[in-house]
């Protein structure tokens, strides 16, 4: 807890130096010597950044160089750009074609690296499939669903998959624990491989170079429940999809409903458990409607639309209560914060809210009364607005 205060405390001061952006289709073409933060449903990154570069969007393009970290969340990713430093990236189907000065941590459903892609430091991998095909100074460590090396690695590598293809080299020792693991023609290992597959030993043919390979029954449990590294830097891959599509979502909310938020938050002090019953209705009263509406045959689409809506909206609903603390908050300071601070503090917030939820039974209510209260307060908010319109009207 107090780790994620301080690093809200010490981002904020850095986001007022640097610029900003946001919107539906954003191109950067003028050079920008500060770190940027951007948002929007297409980003084209297509000049030098100095600092680093945030940027959460539906499909992101990064054309030009970065001079520090590169911090990418978004549907379709692709870097073309040079990246001095790290780059920690998220997304649907994400493409490296680039040069990376240190690290590359990938968490998202598709990765793919190009002949391309030239990785200083290590490749930390957390996707359902990867392709890689540059060269990784470093080492490689994946889990994955599909996993193929086509190029180079100098450090060792510690792979786990459904299904594993080696089809470039490998120096350093290696770690590979498959369902199936397929030896190409073109592969060399120059270090020693422990291994474990479910057919069993396999045949590496020409490829151990320097080193043996050996089965190791006892690498099963890896598989079974990854080894404890493993799972922490799977732990790790997910929490970091989770803060970058919290990210984006609360970017979009906020964009979209900031004079509803803003609006609903007079609600807490004034309405607060008139609020929760409202959420409770929604919360237990949309799923017997929808009921309803599938006995209905006429009224089948309109449950299966009704039944999508109400699945996001619980999926997303501690976001929503995050970011009406957050204009709560922000309500009841002296300063009026801009957009930024607003998102990234309602980040913290949904995180803490987030991890209140694992706890065993006591998430649960928590969960029910997070989401319940946010609904609510937008419910009742809205209601009012109509009220009020009706009485201007009349």
């Amino acid at each position: 807890m107090k780790t994620l205060f301080l690093f809200l405390a010490l981002l904020l001061p850095i986001l007022s130096m640097g610029q900003d952006n946001w919107g539906e289709d954003i191109t950067v073409t003028e050079k920008q010597n500060d770190d940027i933060y951007l948002a929007g449903e297409e980003v084209n990154i297509n000049t030098t950044v100095k600092g680093d570069v945030v940027v959460a969007g539906s499909k992101i393009t990064v054309r030009d160089s970065v001079h520090q970290d590169l911090i990418i969340a978004g549907g379709e990713i692709v870097v073309t750009g040079y990246v001095a430093d790290d780059i920690r990236a998220a997304g649907g189907r994400i493409t490296i074609d680039s040069e990376v000065g240190d690290d590359l941590i990938v968490a998202g459903g598709e990765v793919f690296l190009t002949k391309n892609a030239v990785i200083h430091g290590n490749l930390i991998n957390f996707s359902g499939k990867i392709n890689m095909n540059g060269k990784v100074n470093g080492m490689v460590k994946s889990y994955a669903g599909e996993l193929a090396i086509n190029g180079n690695v100098a450090q060792g590598s510690n792979l786990y998959a459904e299904d594993v293809l080696i089809n470039g080299e490998i120096r350093g020792e290696s770690k590979i624990v498959a369902e199936k693991i397929v030896i190409g023609e073109d592969a060399k290992f120059y270090g020693d491989v422990a291994y474990w597959s479910e057919d069993g030993e396999i045949d590496f043919k020409n490829s151990l170079v320097n080193g043996q390979a050996s089965y190791t029954e006892r690498l099963k449990e890896d598989r079974n429940g990854f080894s404890m590294e493993g799972l922490g830097i799977a732990t790790l891959g997910l929490w970091l999809f989770y803060l970058f599509s919290a990210f984006l979502v609360l970017l979009l909310l906020n964009w979209a409903f900031r004079d509803l938020f803003s609006k609903a938050v007079v609600n807490f002090d004034k309405a607060f458990l008139k609020s929760f019953g409202y959420g409770l209705i929604y919360l237990f009263g949309v799923p017997l409607l929808i009921m309803i509406t599938f006995i209905m045959i006429i009224g089948i689409p309109i449950g299966l639309f009704l039944s999508g809506l109400y699945l996001f909206s619980i999926l997303f609903g501690h976001l929503v209560t995050a970011l009406l603390i957050s204009h709560y908050l922000n309500n009841r300071s002296n300063t009026s914060w801009n957009f930024w601070p607003v998102v990234l503090l309602a980040l913290g917030i949904a995180s803490v809210i987030r991890l209140l939820t694992l706890i065993p039974f006591l998430g649960i209510v928590i969960s029910v009364f997070a989401i319940a209260l946010g609904y609510g307060i937008l419910s009742l908010t809205i209601f009012q607005n109509r009220d009020q319109l009706k009485f201007n009207v009349k």
